[in-house]
């Protein structure tokens, strides 16, 4: 099977939850999820290994105790991955495992990050955007045509402050950053739903909606979708801003597991 890893960066569960995603939803509503890391960088060295946000629930592929998606084997929690759908084998992470396999793995990043090459071992094509999800999908799509098999990759930036999209209607007026709080941090004024920045972010989400059409239309039915963030936002909760903080709303992710064809998974 193919695979797709949507990671939406900074997205918390609620914001996806008030967010109107009419193409999204057309295929799986995403389930809340507790994501393995509160900032970027860790979160996305575990998805790398086959650690996705999870769920509590009984749910195979969203409880990974229940069932893994994908599962490095021979490493790590080894008792965990030897259920998995699909098992890689790898000293370096699942992108390097599936590419020794044979599949052709590309992704484009946002996030600063991304320019650590410890996050993009493994891809044979990796492009570093900054915050442009057309341009991503694109150089995705541009690099993935022909392909039999794939891993295909995008860290979304829109959703992470300033918010900045194509069309955007109001500038973010919270500094969403952590290292602006005071400390010990304080709870004043506006806060979570009542912030510029929730409505910012759920402006973020439903932009992207409206270019999964572009990028799902073009890759073939058997793509196993993942759509998720990395970590979420405080927006003012008990005097914190921002993430990398340890606050339940930062690890609290939206989660959604499909195939591009609808039919379920095995």
């Amino acid at each position: 099977m193919n695979i797709l890893l949507l990671v939406y960066d900074s997205c918390r569960w609620d914001v996806m939850e008030s967010a109107h995603t009419p193409v999204l939803d057309s295929y799986c509503r995403p389930r809340r999820a507790y994501s393995p890391a509160n900032f970027t960088y860790a979160a996305h060295q575990a998805f790398f290994v086959g650690i996705l946000p999870h769920v509590p629930e009984d749910v195979p592929y969203y409880n990974r105790f229940r069932k893994q998606l994908m599962g490095l084997i021979g490493v790590g929690e080894a008792q965990v991955s030897k259920e998995a759908l699909m098992k890689v084998q790898s000293s370096w992470n699942l992108v390097q495992g599936l590419r020794d396999a044979g599949y052709r793995t590309v992704g484009a990043g946002a996030a600063n990050w991304f320019r650590q090459s410890s996050l993009t071992v493994g891809f044979e094509k990796f492009l570093f955007t900054g915050t442009d999800a057309d341009r991503q999908i694109t150089f995705l799509l541009e690099n993935l045509k022909g392909s039999e098999r794939f891993f295909g990759f995008i860290n979304f930036g829109e959703t992470h402050a300033p918010y900045t999209f194509a069309g955007k209607p109001e500038p973010c007026r919270d500094p969403v950053l952590a290292r602006f709080m005071s400390w010990p941090p304080v709870q004043k004024g506006p806060v979570g739903r009542e912030t510029c920045a929730f409505r910012c972010q759920v402006a973020a989400v439903e932009f992207l909606d409206s270019r999964l059409p572009m990028l799902f239309d073009a890759l073939p039915g058997d793509t196993v979708v993942v759509l998720t963030a990395d970590h979420g936002d405080c927006f003012g909760e008990d005097g914190y801003w921002g993430h990398g903080v340890h606050h339940p709303l930062v690890y609290e992710v939206p989660l959604a597991i499909f195939r591009l064809d609808r039919r379920p998974l095995p």
